[in-house]
């Protein structure tokens, strides 16, 4: 008898056999890879560089996406987008690749932390990988054996005072330690260094750091101090500086000829880290109460003047009275003085001008307050005494400035009328001949003439546009937001034309200054927001909160990220600045269509 039944599965069989190979083959290669997570160090300092390392190897992967890093507690991602690296080995004839995501992470925060898993895309699925320990410790800690732990290089913000008086001068210093046999090659602070209560000046910048040996718990470090700030609190209370952010290069090997090395080098093998600082407290005291004195927010030494721009003027005309402030202190934070004035005076809106040095350890310089007073009638005005108060903080005690009071004279306005000698030149004769006088019938009423009324209407408007004028200039010397948000686009276009005039002179950090300024100035005025102590992410959580569409949110975060990091480095050519200049133009118009 015939087996038809094996007949038929044999080539059955070897029809299928392929397909069932190709199958296990390819279930096979998708399974034929390795991924692990590690980090560079498991325990580490508060303010130093770590990596966390994703590594994929395999034999037959075909698409591997990038790995998602998740939110990290206690730690700040330098960056988003991993570095990479790729290795071939081939060993008994089989090929391995293995490719190797690195992401530089900065610890912030002292504790224990878990960096959660890892999802990457391995050929269409996603992966995980496994769940990582990290513990970051202070610097300085005791460790078992009792000695004291730092890591081989870190940075510090040493601060000259740490209990100051709002508006103090505080001189903060960025200081970076490294051990023997590191060497220095470059430093770029970052940008996000943020200040808020502060306001903050860069001082003049340190051109060639100088390295000093010193010896921190039993362990010879050199430190050199990178860049110096002046720092001037707004308000009272507990106030913190965060970390400061800085990229380093540097160079694990020093100078042979020199056993200190020098702190700035060349080196073919070199490595970059990212460093930052540990948060500084300060504890702000309040300013002790003035007895019956003027405030100006003045602490420092200051010398306070006020004059008047002449001695006599013209009934409805204007004079100047000037308040000038200068020597040390907190001169961009010093406010207009609030004088009494005499009856029939007039106000307009103040000017303020000021003029700042950044030379040495210091912000010195002067301010200027113009006031514009326009007497209503004729007489004699006396602008009574003033006593203005200044802090002083080296005795923490007020110093008193006694302005004397100060007089002008108002002169009656010069009327167009006739005088006696005017008279005196008439040539009066006597008519004669037949005189004839007639009466003529007017054509209407004087009442239905379009020109009657119209000379009657023109003296009503210019009385009611007087009225709204000077209600209007009451109201700009009165309410200062109100004069601040008026202002706000002829400050603002006047630093776009003086960042515009100063291209030509290649000073790129004025121009990004006066950009950061210009931009700054224009929110916070519109805004009504403070004009000191506010961060550039305050500023743009502030705007967000008009509505302001994200695509505009993004550039406005750019230009603010670009102005602060060219500060700090400049670069670029004209045509950039130029660019950059048109570019926050358009910003600005675009904002001003959604505030």
């Amino acid at each position: 008898m015939r087996r038809i039944g094996n007949i038929v599965s044999l080539p059955l069989v070897l029809l299928l056999f392929p397909l069932i190979l190709f199958s296990l083959i390819e279930d096979s290669q998708a399974q034929d890879f390795q991924l692990e997570a590690t980090v560079s160090e498991n325990q580490v300092f508060v303010g130093e560089q770590f990596t966390i390392s994703v590594e994929v190897a395999g034999s037959s992967m075909r698409n591997v996406s990038l790995p998602v890093l998740p939110e990290l507690e206690g730690m700040r991602v330098l960056s988003s987008t991993p570095s990479r690296s790729t290795s071939i080995s081939i060993v008994n004839g089989q090929t391995t690749t293995t490719t190797t995501y690195n992401f530089s992470v900065i610890a912030r925060e002292t504790g224990e932390y878990t960096i959660p898993p890892i999802s990457i895309e391995i050929d269409g699925e996603e992966r995980q990988t496994n769940p990582i320990r990290v513990e970051v410790i202070e610097q300085g800690r005791s460790s078992q054996d009792g000695s004291r732990q730092r890591p081989e290089i870190y940075l510090e913000v040493q601060v000259d005072e740490s209990n100051p008086v709002p508006g103090q001068q505080i001189v903060a210093s960025v200081v970076l330690f490294f051990r023997q046999g590191i060497e220095v090659t470059s430093f770029q602070p970052t940008a996000g260094w943020r200040t808020d209560g502060f306001w903050k000046e860069e001082l003049q910048n340190i051109r060639q750091p100088q390295a000093e040996s010193v010896i921190i718990d039993g362990v010879r470090y050199r430190s050199a101090t990178l860049m110096r700030y002046a720092l001037f609190p707004n308000r009272s209370g507990e106030l913190t500086l965060s970390g400061f952010p800085i990229n380093v290069g540097i160079r694990t090997q020093a100078s042979r000829n020199d056993p200190f090395g020098s702190f700035f080098g060349s080196s073919s093998n070199q490595r970059r880290v990212s460093l930052e600082s540990e948060p500084v407290v300060l504890n702000v005291s309040p300013l002790p109460e003035a007895s019956n004195a003027t405030m100006m927010n003045a602490v420092g030494d200051l010398r306070v003047e006020r004059s008047l721009s002449k001695s006599e003027v013209v009934t409805g005309e204007t004079i100047e009275l000037i308040t000038k402030v200068e020597g040390v202190g907190n001169i961009p934070l010093v406010r207009r003085p609030q004088y009494s004035m005499p009856d029939g005076i007039e106000l307009f809106t103040p000017q303020e001008n000021s003029n700042v040095e950044r030379r040495g350890l210091a912000i010195r310089g002067d301010k200027t307050f113009t006031e514009l007073l326009a007497p209503r009638a004729p007489g004699t005005y006396r602008i009574p005494a003033e006593r203005i108060a200044v802090f002083n903080p080296q005795n923490r005690r007020y110093r008193y400035v006694d302005l004397p009071a100060i007089e002008f004279e108002a002169l009656p306005a010069v009327n167009n009328q006739f005088t006696a000698a005017d008279l005196r030149t008439v040539q009066l004769k006597p008519v004669t001949g037949l005189a004839v006088w007639t009466n003529s019938e007017p054509a209407g009423s004087v009442f239905r003439s379009f020109w009657f009324w119209l000379l009657v209407l023109i003296p009503v408007a210019a009385l009611i546009a007087a009225h709204q004028k000077r209600k209007f200039d009451l109201r700009l010397h009165s309410d200062r937001q109100f004069a601040r948000v008026h202002y706000a686009e002829q400050l603002v276009q006047d630093r776009f034309t003086y960042a515009r005039s100063i291209v030509n002179e290649d000073k790129p950090k004025e121009i990004y200054n006066t950009l950061h300024k210009a931009v700054f100035g224009y929110l916070t005025d519109k805004l009504s927001l403070p004009e000191a102590g506010l961060s550039d992410q305050e500023l743009l959580e502030k705007v967000k909160e008009h509505g302001v569409n994200a695509d505009l949110m993004k550039r406005l975060r750019n230009i603010l990220d670009k102005c602060a990091t060219i500060s700090y480095a400049p670069s670029g050519t004209r045509e950039d600045f130029r660019s950059d200049i048109i570019k926050t133009e358009k910003l600005i118009s675009e904002l001003k269509e959604q505030l």
